[in-house]
């Protein structure tokens, strides 16, 4: 009973308090991002999964077994079904080959069509399919064909009415390069048009959905009845474009989750060292009236114990309507609800509440039960603190509470290593500063001198002090330097204009009128490349089937035939890396390269036609593969391929102004097959504006709560401050003179801070580059400007602001209490 009567009395005198709330804080701070995290993670696969049309999907070129759809719906599983094929469609205009897609009547299982009854219009949502009867053709098909809405087309043989053009296939993520113009249909009606037949080319496609449990139970059944490449595809593996932006996305945020993590720690450090430091003489007093070690261990145990609940109970519940703020400010900016917060996840915040204690609370406060007693009379008697191996522990502590939230050793390891680098500067450099301080403040007057010398005067408080602002300031660079570059690196993906249709097997007589009307009409377009199919069959000359007799195995360039091309100079979206490109040669795309394990003088040998040719590799390139400019694996010399028949492909970037009209022009070429990625690369770029906005909110957030951990860094020092302020102003100093000795200080520490911090950011951002988002490392010449500048400012701020009772607090006041 004494031990909560002692806690309910130091909440009233408020001395508890700070321990508290820095709990709260950190229980808030990693609560609120976990929870946030979950659901924009939850929002990214929904997303992805309406682009796939279902949670999984399995390709294939069978038919669908009856048995995987019975299991699935025993599983619970909502399951749909897809044919792709290519086939002639027939109007009473004319006639075009097509790519079709027959589904079944609940297709899609996520996601919608976007459809429109005016040719080339932008569409509205419907999840119902096609009905039986009917056609759904893409504005591309239907201008081709001269067929409007209640036209009948014939597709083998039977007629289908064209009710809507299509402008949207939720599945169309799983075909984006088909080259013919779209349809959909009924799977109803596939059986009528008779073009299935053993040898056709159909393209089956098996589609479920459902809770995550019943999917992955299915999917563990159904890895062991998937025929050779076959293989079960997720939302997230759908296209490495939009793939890659949500992987690097979900890293930042792990990353933002994280450092809150490192925040938390130290406000707890923060707080815990107040709160000792406030408490020595009460110890001490106990001890003298009797109590042991283990009576007052046993009330420190009690005492944190109920901190703990308390802190786990309020931050969490502070933790939910931070994120739901934060949800719903997003939601507004996405115009989309996002989905529901897996409570699972509260068990983040809680498991920070106790480690954080265990590694920055305990060992403080337990060192209170060792307190001698002398320090009654002698408060300078008061133990050491041993502050080197608290903060070991609380490292350690540290590193082991961002391995469990971040599920990895990686990324804390690369925060770990900069975090110490950054330490052993601060104690380095600051003891420097420190000491040139005490050499300018003899040459100083006035408010200037006394703040000078406060630096070295408390030269471990303030080195401590220097180390929280450099770590606060450090994190938040690295997270402004983390966001604006993968806002940058996203928007780089997808420009303006970039192009968004592809131009395919035109002859070299049809390429000079394109070209020509193209200029004409103001369209950007890229270079026209010519095509010749060829296959790789030999590697040094060994057979490639010798070399790899698993045809998994197969490096990309050995496994199909590939699109080959020759070229003067290197095109948009590559550049050259090793050899000669103009030498008579194979030049070679850099990944391809590595996958087949060869380099310069290397020889592969490609059939042609029938014909092989043997080639050394000359050079190796990079290729930009998100440019959307064509590209090839492989460029070969111009004497080789100018014996075969080429086709030439080209891109072009249309809108809404210019698609209809050059879409007529274009069905004077009924031969060139057009590919329109419009509706993809849109469904990119809206992604992209959500997961940057989520970005920003989640940086605010967390540079939030980097400020409210620097004002109880102030806040930890506050005491002495105010003992000295009192005695300044008793010995005849005005408030002039304390407030300018206050900014002098805590602008030297804010500019030291800034610096040390910009240096520590760019060290650890080279590491988060390279090895967590994969991305080019590049410096960052304005966190060397934000950091110092920025680091004066906000700590002089909060530092004057929040010692603001040195300048309003009677002297005599302070004075009775010291």
């Amino acid at each position: 009973m004494f031990a909560w009567r002692l806690l309910l009395r130091e909440c009233k005198t408020g001395d508890v308090l700070t321990l508290l709330v820095a709990l709260v804080l950190s229980v808030a701070t990693v609560t609120g991002i976990g929870l946030f995290v979950d659901r924009l993670q939850q929002s990214f696969e929904v997303q992805s999964a309406n682009l796939l049309g279902a949670d999984r999907s399995v390709r294939r070129d069978d038919p669908i077994p009856t048995e995987w759809i019975n299991q699935a719906q025993s599983e619970g599983l909502e399951t749909a079904q897809t044919a792709s094929f290519s086939s002639m469609v027939f109007s009473d205009q004319g006639l075009q080959l097509a790519q079709l897609r027959a589904v079944s009547s609940n297709y899609p299982l996520r996601g919608e069509f976007l459809v429109d009854q005016q040719m080339f219009g932008t569409g509205v949502s419907t999840k119902d399919a096609p009905a039986s009867g009917e056609i759904w053709l893409s504005s591309r098909l239907a201008s081709l064909l001269g067929a409007g809405i209640s036209d009948k087309v014939r597709v083998g043989e039977v007629s289908l009415l064209v009710t809507k053009f299509l402008v949207r296939d939720p599945g169309s993520a799983t075909s984006a390069f088909a080259i013919a113009p779209r349809a959909v249909m009924n799977q109803e009606d596939l059986a009528a048009t008779q073009i299935i037949i053993p040898g056709a080319r159909v393209r089956y496609a098996f589609l479920y959905a459902g809770e995550v449990e019943n999917l992955e139970r299915f999917d563990n059944s159904l890895r062991p009845m998937l025929g050779e490449g076959e293989r079960i595809r997720t939302p997230i593996e759908r296209g490495e474009r939009v793939g890659n932006t949500v992987n690097r996305a979900e890293s930042f945020l792990l990353l933002a989750g994280t450092l809150a993590v490192v925040m938390s720690g130290v406000a707890m450090a923060l707080a815990s060292s107040r709160y000792v430091k406030r408490h020595l003489t009460q110890f001490a007093v106990m001890k003298t009236m009797g109590a042991t070690p283990k009576k007052l261990s046993s009330l420190m145990a009690i005492q944190i114990t109920a901190i703990v609940l308390f802190g786990i109970i309020i931050g969490s519940g502070l933790g939910l309507l931070v994120q739901a703020l934060i949800a719903d400010l997003l939601s507004s900016l996405m115009n989309a609800e996002l989905p529901s917060p897996s409570w699972s996840k509260l068990w983040l915040g809680a498991a920070t509440a106790i480690i954080s204690t265990l590694a920055f609370c305990a060992p403080l406060l337990a060192r209170l039960v060792s307190v001698p007693p002398l320090t009654v009379l002698q408060p300078a008697a008061a133990l050491p603190m041993r502050s080197t191996s608290l903060l070991l522990f609380g490292l350690v502590g540290m590193y082991g509470l961002m391995i469990i939230y971040a599920g990895g050793w990686q990324l804390p390891s690369i925060l770990m290593v900069g975090l110490a680098v950054v330490t052993a500067l601060v104690f380095v450099v600051g003891w420097g500063m420190f000491a040139l301080s005490r050499k300018l403040s003899k040459q100083s007057t006035t408010g200037w001198q006394v703040g000078l010398a406060a630096l070295h005067r408390r030269l471990v408080s303030n080195l401590f002090q220097l180390l929280v602002f450099t770590l606060i300031i450090m994190l938040s660079l690295i997270l402004i330097g983390v966001q604006s570059n993968l806002v940058r690196d996203w928007q780089a993906q997808v420009p303006e204009n970039t192009p968004n249709h592809y131009l395919f097997n035109a002859q070299a007589t049809q390429v000079e009128d394109i070209k020509q009307y193209t200029q004409e009409n103001g369209l950007a377009t890229s270079d026209w490349f010519p095509m010749v199919r060829g296959r790789v069959i030999k590697i040094n000359g060994e057979d490639v089937e010798a070399l790899y007799p698993n045809r998994r195995d197969e490096p990309e360039i050995a496994e199909r035939e590939l699109n080959l091309t020759w070229a003067d100079q290197i095109g948009e979206g590559s550049a050259l890396l090793e050899g000669d490109f103009s030498a008579q040669g194979i030049s070679i795309e850099q990944q391809a390269a590595i996958e087949a394990n060869v380099g310069i003088g290397d020889e592969l040998t490609i059939s042609i036609g029938g014909l092989e040719y043997t080639l050394p590799i000359t050079s190796i390139r990079s290729v930009d593969w998100q440019s959307m400019q064509p590209n090839f694996y492989l460029i070969l010399p111009k004497t080789v391929l100018s014996n075969y028949q080429a086709n030439y492909v080209s891109s072009v970037f249309l809108d809404q102004t210019n698609a209809a009209d050059f879409y007529r022009f274009m069905s004077n070429y009924p031969t060139v097959s057009m590919l329109n990625i419009g509706e993809l690369l849109k469904q990119v770029q809206d992604i992209i504006a959500q997961l940057a906005n989520a970005l920003k909110i989640v940086l605010s957030f967390i540079l939030g709560a980097g400020a409210l951990v620097l004002v109880a860094s102030v806040r930890s020092t506050l005491d002495e401050r105010l003992q000295e302020g009192a005695l300044l102003r008793t010995l005849g100093a005005t408030k002039q003179i304390v407030r300018q000795a206050l900014l002098v200080e805590f602008g030297a520490l804010g500019l030291f801070a800034g610096v040390i911090g910009a240096a520590g950011a760019e060290m650890a951002l080279v590491g988060l580059q390279h090895f967590v988002f994969e991305m080019e490392i590049a410096f960052h010449l304005s966190l060397w400007l934000i950091g110092p500048i920025a680091g004066w400012g906000i700590v002089t701020i909060i530092g004057v602001f929040a010692s603001r009772a040195v300048l309003k607090v009677p002297p005599i006041r302070l004075l009775r209490s010291i």
